[in-house]
């Protein structure tokens, strides 16, 4: 099943006449100061942050539109809905990208059972946070390391189906589905690492590789493109996930989700690698006293690539691990909030040519304004502290403090 399929799928029950269509989107503004220190990874560098000191390492004050998403959905009839989002972002290298594009069903439920499916191209249910307009967080402009990555290179063009059991106090349900198009997913991480922006990256477009020495050329370690273009199919096999998610009221929610690519780490077609990618994350999220709410998600998994060399290891084999924890504060109109990340890497193969090697952890602390139904300003400080061997390719220290301020100004249509 194509895009081009997909984005057809949407497009004709939207004619019919007892469709309806709302079309509505999200603006973003933001003005960015970035502190001296790393260039970030958008610009050829390896930082931590969407936005990154200047070429020299300067400070990089910028005012900028971060993204305009506009976003179309059509009750068609009888359970069944459709959905699209289309982003403008100019630091793409196509501007305007299809993010999410979709159909459900979900019949009327005639008893504590209920049921629903989903077909196109989606986001899988793991992040906690991003829960608001265009895939945003209410709670902060920039989500965890987990949910970044999520937002950059975690896809599904599949199926999925979904099946729930409701009690007065409990809920449970239960979801698998099976997809293609995602088998460069671990590349960034593998190459880049571990990073902490709002990127969503669209279905066309790619996101640049740091010209670290082990990559892009024929004498090279590995002859990987200077990109990565997280949706593509590679090696013709599906992939499926499965999550079990709980909850109790509306005051405690816990959950468990399984990824699998099924990747054949050998396939290459002379730009991009297929990856064998595989992971967990759990979470946990409580509506404490006091208008608190918290939210922790912990991710583990590994990605391989490549033949199979020395000591029976491929090419690239990394076992990767983070977590989270957030806390934030409603008043009235307002919210605080401020989350502790941490984050891993460990490289098992070829450390002499290609060493993967990262730890760090980054302090985020956010508040914002909701002006209206329609306006919203945020306030953020992020600092992201690592430690990544591969730096050195690039002439800079393995130790890295990256810091940005950021302003914004979300303005829904």
């Amino acid at each position: 099943m194509s895009l081009l399929t997909i984005g057809t799928l949407f497009s004709f029950p939207v004619a019919a006449q007892d469709s309806f269509l709302d079309i509505s989107g999200l603006a973003d503004f933001r003005l960015t100061h970035a502190f001296a220190g790393e260039e970030d990874f958008f610009n050829g560098g390896l930082g931590k942050t969407r936005y990154g000191a200047s070429e020299d390492g300067s400070a990089n004050t910028q005012l900028r539109l971060s993204e305009i998403s506009v976003l179309a959905k059509a009750d068609i009839a009888w359970g069944w809905k459709a959905f699209a989002h289309l982003k403008f972002d100019s630091e793409q290298d196509k501007p305007v990208d299809l993010v999410e594009a979709f159909v459900t069903y979900k019949p009327v439920p005639s008893s504590a059972w209920s049921f629903e499916y989903k077909a196109g191209l989606f986001f899988p249910h793991i992040s906690r946070e991003n829960i608001s307009t265009a895939w945003t967080t209410p709670y902060t402009i920039t989500p965890s390391a987990i949910n970044a990555w999520v937002g950059e290179e975690i896809r599904a063009l599949g199926l999925e189906a979904r099946a729930t059991y409701k009690t007065e106090n409990h809920k449970v349900s239960l979801s698998g589905a099976i997809f293609g198009f995602n088998d460069p997913a671990g590349s960034l991480l593998a190459f880049r690492g571990w990073a902490l922006h709002d990127a969503k990256v669209g279905a066309f477009s790619t996101v640049p590789l740091a010209p670290i020495p082990s990559i892009g050329t024929e004498d090279s370690f590995l002859r990987q493109a200077a990109y990565v273009n997280p949706i593509r199919e590679l090696d013709n096999k599906p992939g499926f996930y499965a999550a079990l998610d709980y909850s109790y009221g509306r005051n405690l929610q816990l959950g468990a989700f399984y990824y699998d690519n099924r990747g054949n780490p050998e396939a290459f077609n002379g730009e991009q690698y297929a990856w064998d990618t595989r992971f967990l994350n759990v979470y946990a999220e409580a509506n404490l006293p006091s208008d608190i709410k918290f939210i922790s998600q912990y991710m583990r998994g590994s990605t391989e690539m490549g033949v199979i060399a020395e000591g029976d290891r491929r090419y690239v084999d990394v076992d990767f691990k983070a977590a989270f924890a957030l806390l934030s504060k409603t008043i009235g109109p307002f919210r605080l909030s401020a989350r502790y990340d941490w984050f891993d890497n460990d490289d098992n193969s070829f450390i002499q040519v290609d060493n993967n090697f990262e730890n760090g952890d980054a302090y985020t602390v956010a508040f914002s304004w909701r002006i209206d139904a329609k306006n919203q300003l945020l306030a953020e400080y992020l600092q992201v502290n690592s430690d990544r061997d591969n730096r050195v390719g690039l002439g800079v220290d393995t130790e890295q403090k990256n810091k940005l301020l950021q302003f914004s100004f979300r303005r829904r249509f």
